[in-house]
């Protein structure tokens, strides 16, 4: 049995996913549409098709084929599950509504120009025209497993061939003879993942109730392999032997913890996009 996670491309650079922790509250997304970075031209087509979700980069243009919401929330502010307050109807639709999206910019520019930070910010004013989203921020007490290096040292492996950064981990994770697998390496396609893409991977599996939140300090990107006994009947390990196994195989120790975290909640999110 094998799953592989949906992987998004993305044209940011390697501190993508940090930017979005960066971000003070109340900028950007509070000033006036008129002042906000803003698409040349934007089409959003709702899909409830069964096909997987991808992007496809043009010149001066973006393609999102079947995006979730949550997947454009994450590229207007690159956070972790962890950190963002979701209405309830984006859970209950995962999977069966996503959005084709196509964006352009500027003529004479594309998105390599534009940078990491001027493209979210074209995105949060995509979500605010056209799916009326509001939004602030607030910071919580969170029970979450921190995870930092152990004294057994880190025992990472860099990535011999690291992938271009993407908005979600790419991985894949399989059971064979009762062992379940975790890998970096997604079928034939570049390997390699930063500590915090591993951990959201894994939360993404939902092995564990609590998040795994890195707090390692570790940079770079490393080809991982992972693996414990899996349970039955889910074919998942369970808490203590995953949690045993990133000690003793990777040297990251996860401690349960309450954690402050600063967290982006949705006031208001329309279903449906104002119409083309």
């Amino acid at each position: 049995m094998k799953r592989k996670s949906s992987v998004f491309a993305t044209a940011a650079s390697a501190s993508f996913a940090l930017a979005g922790l960066m971000l003070l509250p109340g900028t950007a997304f509070s000033q006036s549409q008129s002042q906000r970075p803003q698409f040349d031209a934007a089409s959003i087509k709702i899909n409830q098709s069964s096909d997987r979700a991808s992007t496809r980069y043009d010149a001066g243009r973006v393609d999102l084929r079947k995006a979730s919401i949550k997947h454009l929330v994450r590229r207007a502010w690159p956070l972790p599950d962890y950190q963002m307050v979701l209405p309830d109807w984006v859970a209950a639709d995962r999977g069966s509504l996503g959005y084709d999206v196509s964006v352009t910019f500027a003529s004479g520019t594309s998105s390599g120009e534009i940078g990491a930070e001027r493209l979210q910010l074209m995105f949060q004013d995509l979500l605010a025209t056209r799916f009326g989203m509001t939004m602030h921020w607030e910071t919580r007490e969170v029970k979450a497993f921190e995870v930092r290096a152990s004294e057994r040292v880190p025992r990472l492996k860099p990535a011999a061939n690291p992938a271009p950064p993407t908005d979600f981990p790419k991985y894949s994770t399989k059971v064979e003879n009762g062992v379940w697998h975790l890998s970096s390496q997604l079928g034939g396609a570049p390997s390699g993942l930063t500590v915090g893409g591993f951990l959201e991977a894994i939360n993404a599996l939902r092995i564990l109730d609590r998040p795994l939140v890195d707090a390692s300090g570790i940079e770079g990107n490393y080809d991982i392999d992972l693996t414990a006994p899996a349970e039955i009947p889910d074919n998942k390990p369970g808490v203590s032997e995953l949690l045993g196994a990133l000690d003793k195989q990777l040297g990251l120790k996860a401690s349960l913890k309450t954690l402050s975290l600063r967290m982006l909640v949705i006031d208001h999110l329309e279903r449906i996009p104002t119409p083309n």
